[in-house]
């Protein structure tokens, strides 16, 4: 029973992860909170939440996107 209820715990608590801004922002508050540099982790958040408004995408998906676009020939269509 306690497996079950810590399974269903973790399976809670991790969903957020699957979304993209959730989860950045999630761990830019731990991280904020545990290194005591809130200052940062505000910041941070703050830029993913405006990149995020403007592009549609977070800045990890936008930079990928970006690597991905330099990666492919110039000429191939």
């Amino acid at each position: 029973m306690r497996n079950l209820v810590l399974a269903m715990t973790l399976l809670v608590l991790l969903n957020g992860c699957s979304l993209p801004l959730v989860g950045s922002l999630t761990s830019n508050g731990i991280a904020g909170a545990a290194t005591g540099n809130y200052n940062k982790s505000i910041g941070h958040s703050a830029l993913d939440m405006m990149v995020h408004h403007k592009t549609g995408h977070t800045t990890t998906e936008l930079l990928i996107k970006k690597v991905k676009e330099e990666k492919e020939p110039q000429g191939s269509s």
